[in-house]
């Protein structure tokens, strides 16, 4: 039986790295434009404060979506990506 969690309101399998891939992808595009981030601000005679809190880091969502990216395509295709470089010897 698959396991779903919601990632942007979407349920998705999680034993599927494809889908997690383009929810994932999908949810960063939301966050990048602003929608996924809460901002409160705080005022007093004194001072003036904005506070803007996001659910995640945009580096932990990048690596995930590279390490999801190889998953998928060891899934589809049989071969993991292959090195940036070829080590010479």
């Amino acid at each position: 039986m698959p396991m779903m969690v919601k990632i942007g309101g979407v349920p998705v399998d999680v034993e599927d790295p494809c889908a997690l891939y383009a929810a994932l992808a999908a949810a960063k595009a939301k966050r990048l434009a602003g929608e996924q981030v809460e901002e409160t601000e705080i005022r007093s005679p004194v001072m003036h404060q904005r506070l803007k809190v996001a659910s995640s880091s945009i580096a932990d969502i990048d690596k995930e979506l590279v390490r999801l990216q190889a998953a998928c395509q060891a899934k589809t295709t049989g071969c993991r990506p292959s090195r940036r470089w070829t080590f010479r010897y």
